[in-house]
């Protein structure tokens, strides 16, 4: 007996229709129906006159109203989330998209789940209502936390705006109260046992050179409060140990808001390890005659060939690190270790900004490294004490 398809087979075969963020060619026509339904009306019409085929377009061989070459397919959801990541692709990098899409994807699956509950009327981004999104958010709210709720309202927005939908900003005016706000998130830091585990390079890796990078690059990670690609993509020439500095080559956000001129100070503490990695590398690309790689860090394959680690190495080089260890860690999180240390240590909000070339305070603070509750206890508790008592201070009236 054939098993009768639910909604989650339905929802699990369109996601998969999302093209991949590598695939957005208007020339390559892989919008979601789009290519069908502009192939059917060429083989219908083709033989007409373009006088005579107003009529013709609208109704169909059987009497019934033809969908026009604009309409978004039986699943617009899809077709609208294809044209955004497409229109959007030249603004973002590639794991951006990458990460949107899969995002986009969730929120799809979810509007399927509820329009087959019967919670909303339509999965169309053109006609989701004021009740629709009700019921959508009253589910963020209920499922996830509100920082994460918060930024899939956002791609959700973003989606609806692309096709002239503004529920969401009509909600926004009208009733603030339902829409969720981000709150304020601990820090994910490293465990001060487990960056003495990495740092101490108490590990040793199958492999002579990826032993020697990683330690090399966990200790520059540590010590500078580089992102994981800017290291990734530094080159040789960006390190300056006479001024303990370097130069971020690669930054986020390369040519819109950062040149790739900025300097990051590395701290004291790792200038033995980073003179021993600059004597392997000299080493092992002499052996295989890449004197001149300009790659800080270079990926030697197994055919002698250096060059850039790329993204997937560099995890499995991190994966490596993990196995031999014992010690589970994220890239990421030596950034916010880095700043969250040099807050301990009374650093000015304002001096890690800058080494961390923010912008602005507000992101440092929020994201990177904050005071403590007990730091703030203690230095609140010591004003007190040394003010005056409230009897000096506040005049007692006379009877």
């Amino acid at each position: 007996m054939t098993r009768r398809k639910s909604a989650s087979d339905y929802r699990r075969a369109d996601s998969d229709k999302l093209t991949p963020s590598s695939t957005y060619d208007l020339s390559e026509a892989k919008t979601l129906q789009g290519s069908r339904q502009f192939a059917l009306g060429a083989r219908q019409h083709g033989s007409k006159s373009q006088a005579s085929d107003a009529t013709d377009r609208s109704v169909g061989r059987r009497g019934h109203r033809r969908r026009e070459a604009h309409s978004m397919g039986c699943r617009p959801f899809v077709t609208a989330v294809n044209d955004l990541l497409r229109e959007t692709a030249p603004y973002y990098a590639q794991s951006t998209q990458d990460e949107r899409r899969r995002k986009l994807r969730r929120i799809y699956r979810l509007l399927v789940d509820l329009k087959f509950q019967g919670k909303i009327e339509t999965t169309s981004p053109k006609k989701l209502t004021e009740r629709d999104l009700s019921e959508i958010i009253g589910w963020f709210k209920g499922n996830l936390d509100a920082t994460t709720a918060a930024h899939y309202m956002k791609f959700l927005d973003e989606v609806l705006q692309s096709v002239g939908n503004n529920v969401i900003s009509r909600l926004k005016v009208k009733r603030r109260h339902l829409l969720p706000k981000p709150m304020v998130k601990s820090i994910s830091l490293i465990p001060s046992d487990s960056m003495d585990t990495l740092l101490s390079g108490g590990y040793k890796l199958d492999d002579p050179w990826w032993d020697a990078a990683s330690k090399a690059a966990i200790a520059l990670c540590a010590h500078t409060g580089l992102r994981s690609s800017e290291l990734r993509l530094s080159r040789f020439a960006d390190l300056n140990l006479d001024r303990m500095e370097i130069r971020v080559s690669s930054p986020k956000g390369m040519a819109r808001w950062a040149n790739g001129t900025e300097r990051a100070p590395i701290m004291p503490g790792c200038e033995d390890a980073i003179r021993d990695y600059l004597e392997r590398r000299r080493t092992a690309l002499a052996g295989i005659g890449g004197a001149d790689v300009e790659a800080l860090f270079p990926f030697i394959s197994v055919k002698g060939e250096a060059r850039f680690w790329s993204a997937a190495m560099w995890a499995k080089l991190k994966q490596a690190v993990e196995t031999a260890s014992g010690e589970h860690f994220r890239w990421k999180d030596f950034r916010p270790t880095y700043a969250q240390t040099l807050k301990d240590a009374n650093a000015p909000i304002e001096a890690i900004s800058k080494c961390l070339r923010h912008s602005s305070t507000k992101t440092t603070e929020q994201y990177y490294g904050r005071i403590r509750a007990e730091s703030a206890f203690s230095q609140v508790r010591a004003a007190w004490q040394a003010r005056k008592p409230l009897s000096q201070e506040i005049p007692i009236p006379a009877d």
